[in-house]
């Protein structure tokens, strides 16, 4: 893929020269990287909020509480073998990535998988694939994400995908918790 995007843009480059449009892709990269870093910047304020509350939470105990309170129907979803570190760590994940804030939800991620798979074994535990299920998946109840990307290019009315986000995505984690389950039942697990 990336040698077919290379060539893509090699050739995009060439056929600039060639027409004598080489200023005009100049001024575009100019362009792109302005609005990037303008969408960066605006979007980076929310992540920066949710990681601190993350770690304010952490550092109250307010994680191990809520692994407390929804241990059983997260031990269901990801296994019984599962420690609390992983629970806690999954369920921040699954909480950061319910309020669209995706890319501040990937440090927990990683971290509840790691502790999910310690052994690094061959085949990945249950937990491990149920989390990447709900992950690739993952419940949108409040897409800031791609709300703030709509406010930022100008939408009209930026939260008018909240309800067809929640309801895409929540059949989405049912269809792929299902699969994910049937997969177990059927591996003999």
């Amino acid at each position: 893929m990336n040698t077919a995007l290379f060539l893509m843009i090699l050739l995009g480059f060439l056929y600039a020269l060639l027409s004598g449009d080489a200023g005009e892709i100049s001024g575009a990269i100019m362009q792109a990287g302005q609005t990037a870093a303008e969408t960066m910047i605006k979007l980076m304020g929310g992540f920066m909020l949710f990681g601190g509350i993350t770690r304010v939470l952490e550092e109250a105990g307010a994680v191990r509480s809520l692994v407390c309170l929804l241990r059983r129907p997260l031990r269901r979803v990801f296994g019984q073998e599962i420690s609390d570190d992983a629970l806690g760590a999954a369920a921040l994940n699954l909480s950061a990535n319910m309020l669209g804030m995706g890319n501040a939800a990937t440090p927990m991620g990683l971290k509840a998988a790691a502790l999910m798979n310690p052994g690094r074994a061959e085949s990945a535990p249950f937990g491990l694939c149920m989390l990447l299920v709900i992950n690739a998946t993952s419940v949108q109840l409040f897409p800031t994400t791609v709300i703030s990307l709509r406010y930022a290019a100008g939408s009209a009315n930026p939260g008018a995908i909240i309800w067809p986000t929640l309801a895409a995505s929540s059949v989405a984690t049912v269809v792929g918790m299902a699969v994910c389950f049937l997969c177990e039942r059927r591996a003999g697990g």
